[in-house]
């Protein structure tokens, strides 16, 4: 009877001591190993025809990361071939990288296994409540109903390829189909990293363009004024915070009262809030003290002498959590841009908003990227845009510089009340 020898397995929660191992008198090196088996042997595959296409059936190691190894049957198509020679010496090719001395058992592991008992438990909690929901919905509703039954070794490059295709196909934006392919090599990434797959499928996984399909929404100085004239107490002072500073709904939602400095004029971002959960803010650099005009402080400071309750947020609500930005929108803001005849916007458009009447002001970039709490001045420019009048400034300026007295370039003709040049 053959002493059984050791073979290496990556999963790490089974490993045992190399002392043990050696007081055993059994075989085992500095890597511990951590099952036995018997020693594999080099095998040819049973080759049979099906039909016109020649079948190979084959022994293959898996490892399960929660009951160990198996052997198990395998089967596979080889091909339509002349001789049985010539789907022996394709079988021979297949099963060289098996009979190889480096060859590790593959995880017998599905993806949606993978997810639900290892990332949604273990790596998931480590993300903000808001990139966790973002991860849930994109899981559950295309990346499982499109690769869940499938192992996680089987997932080839020309699938992830296709899938984009066809949510492509279905409408969804370029962003959301990055969102998807980013995601799903996520989960590759962090199956290698652990030792169960060998190769990312999604790496390397075209994308179409970029492309904005809204233009984000920049609300003009005269919409502002009759929102500020109009909006009713809380959504009057949220309205000019966010309009004046500048700040994510999460961050101006997350405010308590201890971080409104009306004597600095200073307000300190220190968390934010997503769904009722209080986190850090989005980045390091987010976290900042952000300068208040005196139009906002005595906004503020209003609102601190009529708010009611003695909640330590600055923007309760009735429960005495921060209020939630939807319920801001839909029951403050939204009637009254109904009634004023405003188009409807988001909290976003706020942030669009400060960033460019700031930028057209002249305000230095790493100043508004300070401002807006920006991890990279890349991200600064995004959230600006050039308003017309600026443009327009922009080339009178020019050509008074080329042109200081303006030429006559072709001769003036009056027909009735117009001007013909």
């Amino acid at each position: 009877m053959c002493k059984p020898t050791w073979r290496h397995c990556a999963v790490a929660e089974q490993a045992v001591k190399l002392i043990s191992d050696r007081i055993q008198g059994e075989r085992a090196n500095e890597r511990k190993e951590i099952f036995r088996m018997a020693r594999r042997r080099y095998q040819q595959g049973c080759i049979f025809k099906r039909g016109k296409n020649w079948v190979m059936r084959f022994r293959d190691d898996v490892v399960n990361p929660e009951s160990g190894t198996a052997r198990i049957l395998r089967s596979i198509v080889l091909g339509d071939f002349r001789t049985r020679r010539e789907a022996q010496r394709e079988a021979s090719r297949y099963l060289q990288r098996i009979n190889s001395t480096s060859y590790r058992p593959k995880v017998s592991i599905t993806l949606q296994e993978f997810w639900e008992r290892h990332v949604e438990p273990t790596i998931l909690p480590m993300h903000k409540h808001s990139t966790q929901h973002l991860y849930r919905i994109l899981t559950t509703c295309h990346l499982l109903p499109a690769f869940g039954n499938l192992p996680i070794n089987d997932v080839s490059p020309v699938q992830v390829q296709q899938f984009i295709q066809q949510k492509q196909a279905q409408g969804y934006s370029p962003q959301t189909l990055a969102h998807l392919r980013n995601l799903l090599s996520k989960f590759f990434r962090i199956a290698i990293r652990w030792g169960w797959a060998d190769t990312n499928p999604a790496h390397g996984v075209e994308l179409p363009p970029m492309e904005r399909r809204r233009k984000p929404r920049v609300l003009t100085l005269d919409e502002i004024q009759r929102l500020r004239d109009n909006l009713a107490d809380p959504g009057r002072t949220i309205f000019l915070v966010a309009v004046l500073c500048g700040l994510r709904v999460g961050e101006l939602l997350a405010l308590r009262v201890e971080d409104v400095d009306l004597e600095m004029r200073t307000l300190s971002v220190r968390r934010s809030v997503y769904n009722n959960e209080v986190s850090t803010p989005k980045t390091r650099r987010s976290e900042r003290q952000v300068p208040i005009s005196t139009v906002l402080g005595e906004a503020l400071n209003s609102w601190l002498r009529a708010r009611p309750g003695k909640s330590e947020w600055l923007f309760p609500s009735e429960a005495g959590t921060p209020l939630n930005n939807r319920n801001v929108l839909y029951r403050h803001i939204w009637p009254v841009c109904d009634r004023l005849g405003i188009p409807r916007f988001r909290w976003h458009a706020l942030r669009h908003t400060f960033s460019t009447y700031q930028g057209n002001e002249g305000v230095p970039t790493p100043v508004l990227q300070s401002l807006l709490g920006h991890a990279h001045a890349n991200t600064t420019m995004i959230y600006t845009h050039p308003l017309r009048e600026a443009e327009r400034e922009a080339v009178e300026q020019l050509a008074g510089v080329l042109f200081p007295i303006v030429p006559t370039f072709a001769k003036v003709i009056k027909t009735g009340s117009k001007l013909i040049q």
